[in-house]
Parts: C-alpha cells; structure tokens; sequence
C-alpha cells in the first residue's frame, strides 16, 4: 500500500514534471562537475611538470571556477523548483482532501476520528514535503547524474570505472534492505501520530464529563501513554536512520578508498598517467555523493510513505459517484422499495418498502434501532442502499445530482447544530441568499418572531458557541426558520420533540404543522404529538416495515394532546 500510495504521488503531473526536470539538471550539472574537475586537474598536471606558461594555469582554473559556478546555479534552481513543487502539490491535496471531506457522507466520514483527519489533513499533508522537496531530486540525481561519471570514469579507465559499476548497485540494495526495516517503524509511528490526535480531540470534547466523573487523570495517564509510545516509534526510526546512514557512509567511503589504492598502484608501477590518475580520482566522490544523497533522503521518503498511503486512501473514500441527472422540480413522488442497508456487520434495513407520495404526511415509529433513522439517511443520500433502490419521481436516486438532490430537502435533527454566528446567519445556513425579510418571514412562520424578539440585537444577536444561550426548543424553531428559508419540496424531522415540554412542544408541532403544507413529511418520532399531525404511520421493527396505516382518528389531529394545533 505505501509503494501504491508513493507511486500515486510521484504520478502527479507536478511531480512527474519535477522528476524529469531534475533528470535533466543533474545531467547538465554532472557535465558540469567532469568539466570542473577536468579544469583543476589539467592545471595540476601543469603545475606538476614544471614550465607551464601562465595560460597553461590560469585558462583550466578559470574554466573549472566557471563549471563550478554554474553548477551551483543548477543546484539552487532545481531545489528552488522542488520546493515549489512541492508546495503546489500539497496544498492541491489539502484541497482536494477538505473538499471531498466536506462532501462526504457523513455515514463514511464517522467512520474516521476526527482527530486523526485533521492530523492527516495537516501533519500527514505537510510531512510529503520531504519527499516530494528533496527525495525526488536526489534520486533523480543518482539515477542520472551517478550513471553519467561511473561512464566517464570507464572510458578514462576502464578499471576504476568497473569498480564504481560493481560498487554503486551494492550500495542500493543494502539501503533497500535497511528501509525495507524502516518501512514498519515508519507506519507504526504515522498510526500512533493519527491515535494521538484522535484522543487528545476526543479527551478535550468530554473533558466535562471526565472532570464530573473524576477520571481527567486517567485521560491525561492515556495522552502520556500514547505520547510515550510515539517517542518511542520515533526514536525507532531515527536509529535505523542513523545506521543506514552509518551502512551507506561507511560503503562509500571503502569504495572510494579501494579505487585509489587501484588507481595509486598502477600509477606507482607507471600502468597508468598522472593525469588520468588524478582525473579519476577527482570523479570517484562525485559518483558516490549523489547515491549518499539518496540514502540520506531514504529517510524521508519512507516517513512520508505512510502518510501518502492514508491521505490517498481518505481521497480514494471521498471519490464517491454523483449522477448527473436534473432532480424534478416540485414536490416528488418519492419510493423506496425493496431497500436492504448494512453497516459494520449489522442489517439496519431489511428489505424496506416505503411511499412518500407529495404533499404526505409519514411518521416513522419504532422502538430503538429499529431503522427509523437509517431510512431517513437513505432518503437524504447519506447512505447507499447495499439493495433495492430510492425512486424520485420514477428516477433512481443515484442516477441525480446529489447536492440538488439534497437542495430540495429540509433536514431537521433531533438536536440542530446552530454556529457562533448570529441569528440571521443560522437561517441563511438553508439558503445563503435570503434577503432580511425572507428571513423574518421564515422566522415568523416558525413561530420564533417573539424569541428573537427578547434576544439583544435581534436577529443580529450572536449565538455564542454551540448557542449555548438557547433552550432545546428555541433551537428547534431557529432550525426550523432555516428549513421554511429554504423552501423545500421534502421536509425530514427527527425526533423534534423529543426532549421538550408539554408547552414547548405544542408550540413546535405549531411550526410544524406550517411547514408541511404543500410539502412532504416524514416524522421520525416516538410521542403521540407529532404522531397526530400526519395522515400516516409506518412501524418499523428489526429494519423491516411491520405496518403502514392511515391515522386511525383524524379528529385529534387539529389538536394533539390538547396543543391547538391546526391540522
């Protein structure tokens, strides 16, 4: 998976760019570094043969200084163009990531801890840069640049050259025995980064309840164990860096020393010239430095492996389908048959049949885990049907535009989710274009006209942190004003009375009886208010529908337990 994951990364087309482009690099400053090192060694043998004219030193130092600066130019270019690169690419991923993550289905999307998201959304994100900024380069540089010298030394001397091509390949497979090592290091310590984050989240969230129960010392006793053990991961890590570097040194070095005793003894026995001798000492170092580089920055391409391999597979979980098709205008004649939903081993649904015809009115009622809520994530297109179908209008559901599909639907939760800002802002949450009075006449409509009333600044009241200053049925009619702005053609509450009083929950029932008019209904509830509000009631039980009955008195529902609320 982290070899697919790396492969997927450097087939970005900036990164396949970037590779070729350092290919090229490294094999004009390899010219570079033959032709610099030619320059010094012709104006040595000059030196040495005693005589030489001024021109004979001057003229090759003058070249190589030039060769020199030159390939200096080369090398800040190309780690200029790398660093680049690699910002592009990461901040197109982080991109990509936060999109598809805001589109996901929330279903797929619980899956995953928070924590560990936003941990590979920025760390694991941030920690390609190595890879992208400095491996590619450097092994760019050793498959180009080091083929290059090891060829010039062979034709200088055929002998030297053949011990670089002997030696060179030694020298990559013992790193890819070392990373080979690395590689579970490497992801046991990403897993405990993403674990790390996951619980420092999850501890900040309930630390009221930790704080209420005593047990803030045994979460901060969790942080410290998880933390030890990405110490401990890490340092795993870092010693086998430590030693590859140590291996692959240590190689090198030998290598380089083997070619000069070879190249020493044969210029001592007269087999072989100074100049040559000199020439081919001078390149020996440049054919190992660029696979020492490499070695070097094996390191940071197997720390980042892991962190590829989980950022692909959240883009490969938020490449979810859409269809393309037009969702019907009006109010839709929704079906869903034969509907089956299975989730982490479990059946939720089972062979669900259910119609919606426009303008009804369905609750949906049930004992706990019965499906209620699961038909309701289906009909939303939060869940894919592992069987049957959801037809719109005749039209399966799949085959249409997911986001105008879900335009056409008002949702309203148990307990709604209002933002910091302020009341006007959460409104506009169902259509972000409302003008100030479609919002005072969504608010009317949803009987919160006076509750904003009361509030300091009105409608431009903030709400503070999770609106924290409203009761539960405040909230509801706030979510509810949001629904009536948006002008659905299919309106979803579930359980909306759930944890109100007797009062409270007759002046919901009140707003929404208002907002099923002209449009469909389903009511998940378990309270005979809401109940007496709809023309039907389905039971479900085990996933699967026990009964589909019209309401058996009409009469009540003009006044649920006594609400006065209109039919």
């Amino acid at each position: 998976m982290a070899a697919s994951a790396t492969g997927r990364l450097l087939a970005e087309p900036a990164a396949r760019r970037l590779l070729r482009g350092c290919a090229a690099l490294a094999a004009a400053a390899t010219v570079l570094v033959v032709v610099q090192w030619a320059g010094v060694a012709a104006a040595v043998v000059a030196i040495a043969a005693g005589g030489a004219a001024p021109a004979d030193v001057v003229v090759p130092l003058a070249v190589a200084l030039a060769a020199w600066w030159c390939r200096a130019e080369v090398v800040a270019r190309r780690d200029a163009w790398a660093a680049r690169t690699s910002s592009t690419l990461r901040g197109d991923l982080r991109r990509r990531l936060v999109g598809g993550l805001l589109g996901l289905v929330p279903g797929v999307a619980a899956r995953s801890r928070a924590g560990e998201l936003v941990t590979t959304a920025t760390q694991g994100v941030g920690m390609l840069d190595p890879l992208i900024a400095r491996w590619v380069p450097a092994s760019a540089a050793a498959g180009a640049g080091a083929p290059l010298v090891a060829l010039v030394v062979l034709v200088i001397d055929p002998v030297s050259g053949a011990v670089l091509v002997l030696t060179g390949p030694l020298i990559v497979v013992l790193m890819w025995l070392i990373g080979t090592r690395t590689t579970d290091a490497a992801h046991a310590r990403w897993e405990t980064l993403g674990r790390l984050g996951a619980l420092l989240v999850d501890t900040v969230r309930v630390l009221p309840t930790l704080v209420a129960y005593r047990r803030a010392r045994a979460a901060a006793a969790w942080l410290g164990d998880v933390s030890e053990a990405y110490r401990v991961t890490t340092m795993r890590v870092l010693r086998t860096a430590f030693l590859s570097g140590f291996v692959l040194e240590f190689g090198a070095t030998l290598s380089t020393a083997l070619v000069a005793v070879t190249v020493g003894v044969r210029l001592f026995e007269g087999h072989l010239e100074f100049g040559r001798a000199l020439l081919v000492l001078l390149l020996t170092p440049e054919f190992y430095a660029p696979l020492r580089a490499l070695g070097a920055e094996h390191h940071a391409r197997l720390e980042g492996a892991p962190a590829a391999t989980r950022v692909y597979e959240l883009l490969d979980t938020t490449a979810r389908s859409s269809g393309t098709g037009a969702v019907p205008t009006g109010v839709p004649d929704v079906v869903l048959r034969g509907v089956v939903l299975r989730a982490d081993g479990r059946t939720l649904l089972s062979g669900v049949d259910l119609h919606l015809p426009p303008g009804s009115r369905t609750a949906l009622v049930g004992p706990s885990g019965a499906g209620k809520t699961s038909v309701a994530r289906v009909l939303l297109g939060f869940a894919v049907p592992d069987a049957g179908e959801v037809l719109v209008d005749g039209v399966p559901l799949h085959l249409l535009q997911q986001d105008a599909w879900r335009s056409r639907i008002a949702y309203v939760p148990e307990r709604p989710w209002l933002s910091a800002g302020s009341v006007a802002d959460n409104v506009r949450l169902g259509r972000p274009d409302a003008s100030d009075d479609d919002v005072a006449e969504a608010l009317r409509r949803a009987g919160a006209s006076e509750l904003v009333s009361r509030l300091p600044q009105g409608v431009d009241t903030l709400l503070g942190e999770d609106a924290a200053r409203l009761s539960g049925g405040e909230r509801l009619r706030i979510a509810l004003a949001r629904a009536f702005v948006k002008d659905a053609a299919v309106v979803v509450l579930d359980e909306p009375t759930s944890q109100l009083d007797a009062a409270t929950e007759a002046a919901v029932l009140t707003a929404v009886a208002e907002i099923a008019r002209g449009r469909t209904l389903l009511t998940i509830t378990h309270r005979p208010g809401p109940v007496a509000l709809h023309d039907r009631v389905v039971r479900l039980a085990g996933g699967q529908v026990l009964a589909d009955d019209a309401a058996a008195d009409p009469a009540p529902a003009a006044s649920p337990a006594g609400s006065g609320v209109p039919r």
